[in-house]
């Protein structure tokens, strides 16, 4: 028979960790509205740096200029054939656990797409986080948490002779139309592909898991996966275009978790650099006006291009943050629900073996008294 004081002590310990999953989740809840106010507070800006963008490269169709971070599909093709350069990864993730699968879903996400074999497995999204009508959507449905959907099986490693294959097919273009994709499969130039990768991680998950595993971080952030800041992502983006403009890097992908609502939220990944005009171009043919733009356009774009690539960073970071907070919401409360649910098996299993000892000693009892007659 179990014994009654190890199902108290049982019964109190699961309470005392009910009270802690609950006020996780208060406090999630707390933060996570700021994070989504955050979030929808930052979407017109984003959306209007991209229609600027759409109008500076489409006006400048048909003239011939040449800028470090713009490339056709053919000069993309034949760069990523012929640089040395390496490919630089930006993933973002959280700085604390207890988010369910959160950080999991993201690093699966980054070696799906560092490992790629050259097949498209159908996982990439449009850019929801620049829709305008993004904050019409259900922010407050939390009765329940949706599965994202099935991921394919992890995409084996193809080796080739020049070391392996980098994602590119199903990325979407860092500046264009939300879903334009790159179809270039982009080579690692190193003997070991893992050579051929640098890394900047955003969160304590991150810098772990990635260490761990051998690939070279050259920048980490710390303590800003819940509150994150501009100038953390303007200082990526100065980072990033240096070693870009320096030839060092010939790729630069952004990694994270894009927020759709407060119970679903899906790994995403971009390309931020190179920027493929060609989807500009195309999008600049629906323009019915044209703008006069002082100096010039090209000028304008020198002075726009970090600023739009640090607005896409920061926007990465709210989503992640939004993604983070409300994956710990629903998290902790389950967590919350199952340790009630399991106080209450206890309660019941503690209330028959204590039944079942007094039913015990009245026997006893009785026996007894049956033997003095």
């Amino acid at each position: 028979m179990a014994n009654l004081q190890h199902i108290r002590r049982r019964i109190r310990s699961v309470k005392n960790i009910q009270k802690i999953t609950n006020a996780m989740d208060m406090i999630a809840r707390s933060r996570f509205n700021a994070a989504r106010e955050a979030l929808l507070s930052n979407i017109p800006y984003v959306t209007k740096t991209k229609e600027i963008m759409r109008r500076v490269v489409g006006q400048m169709r048909g003239q011939e200029f040449e800028h470090p971070f713009l490339k056709t599909r053919d000069e993309l093709i034949a760069e990523q054939q012929n640089a040395n350069g390496k490919f630089l990864f930006i993933v973002i993730a959280s700085d604390k656990g207890l988010a369910g699968s959160f950080s999991s879903n993201v690093f699966k996400s980054a070696h799906d797409t560092i490992e790629y074999d050259g097949t498209d497995d159908g996982t990439s999204t449009g850019d929801d986080d620049e829709d305008e009508n993004f904050h019409k959507k259900n922010f407050d449905a939390l009765a329940a948490v949706k599965p994202v959907g099935q991921r394919s099986q992890k995409q084996q490693r193809q080796m080739s002779a020049t070391g392996g294959m980098a994602r590119a097919g199903a990325h979407k273009g860092g500046g264009g139309q939300g879903g334009g994709n790159i179809p270039v499969a982009r080579e690692y130039h190193d003997a070991d592909y893992i050579d051929g990768i640098e890394l900047i991680t955003v969160g304590r998950k991150a810098t772990t898991h990635f260490k761990q595993r051998g690939y070279n971080i050259i920048k980490s952030y710390h303590g800003i996966s819940e509150r994150p800041q501009y100038k953390y992502a303007k200082e990526i983006t100065d980072l990033v275009m240096e070693r870009y403009a320096s030839g060092e890097i010939i790729d630069v992908t952004l990694i994270y978790t894009r927020f759709k609502s407060a119970i679903s939220c899906v790994p995403d990944d971009v390309t931020l650099l190179p920027l493929v005009t060609d989807d500009f171009v195309k999008a600049g043919d629906t323009l019915k006006e044209e703008y006069i733009y002082e100096p010039d356009t090209v000028t304008l774009l020198d002075k726009f291009m970090p600023r739009r690539l640090a607005t896409r960073i920061y926007g990465a970071m709210l989503h992640s943050a939004a993604s983070e907070l409300s994956s710990r919401m629903n998290a902790m409360s389950n967590a919350t629900d199952n340790a009630q649910e399991l106080v209450g098996r206890l309660n019941l299993f503690y209330n028959k073996v204590r039944q079942a000892g007094i039913t015990n000693e009245i026997n006893e009892i009785v026996g007894g008294a049956n033997a003095l007659e």
